[in-house]
């Protein structure tokens, strides 16, 4: 299956972009949190970013029509944000409820609609037009885009969410980023393929990939699996 991108210039150019920004920024800032934070640290972090998640994951779960999922997501929340001091533990987890992650875009996914083209989005990276309005509507859906605009607090635990999500994912993919960039002939468009591929595992939610597109995916398995758990 080729991959739809009718505006690849414009997308390299905010690749391009997006890639000087990384080597300034978020690369730096990953190699030093990779080596200086310890473990624990990481643990927690990587709780308090799914924890942020919690309240879009069950407002997607339902629209799916999965309330079971939807139940579970906020039970999750409540719990480690009250007993998992702020989402910093990830106590349900240790009570038998896993985290899954649910956004607009897999809603719309769930409901038939297609990815369309391809699309780089300045500072967030590979996208698609489907996904890009899941973005939107979950940016709008969220508690704290609303509490932002009334309270200092919530601006702030909403502005620090954003950056903690951005380091725990860039460090989370440190390695594969790298040997992406070392194997791959275009960097640019292996990109591409892999963003497709690791959205479509997400929407399945883990299951089997149909027979038509197990060669397909099989190939990038581990870096789906780093970037799956890094949106986490």
């Amino acid at each position: 299956m080729s991959d739809f991108d009718p505006i690849e210039p414009v997308n390299r150019v905010v690749h391009g972009f997006n890639g000087a920004v990384d080597f300034m920024v978020l690369y730096p800032a990953a190699m030093w949190y990779r080596d200086i934070a310890p473990e624990p640290v990481k643990t927690s972090v990587r709780s308090f970013v799914r924890n942020i998640n919690e309240p879009l994951n069950s407002f997607n779960a339902l629209l799916q029509g999965d309330p079971d999922q939807a139940a579970a997501s906020f039970q999750r929340f409540v719990m480690n944000s009250t007993i998992g001091l702020l989402g910093f533990n990830d106590v349900a987890t240790d009570f038998g409820i896993p985290y899954r992650r649910e956004d607009f875009g897999q809603t719309l996914a769930h409901y038939g609609i297609g990815g369309g083209p391809y699309i780089v989005l300045p500072l967030i990276g590979p996208s698609n037009l489907r996904d890009t309005v899941g973005i939107g509507v979950d940016y709008v859906a969220n508690p704290l885009t609303w509490g932002a605009e009334n309270s200092d607090t919530a601006e702030a635990l909403y502005l620090g969410s954003i950056g903690l999500s951005a380091l725990h994912t860039r460090y989370s993919t440190l390695n594969q980023l790298n040997e992406l960039q070392k194997s791959s002939i275009d960097y640019y468009a292996a990109l591409r393929s892999l963003y497709r591929q690791q959205r479509n595992t997400m929407i399945r939610n883990g299951a089997p990939a149909p027979v038509s597109d197990v060669e397909g995916e099989s190939a990038s398995l581990d870096f789906d699996v780093a970037v799956e758990a890094a949106s986490e």
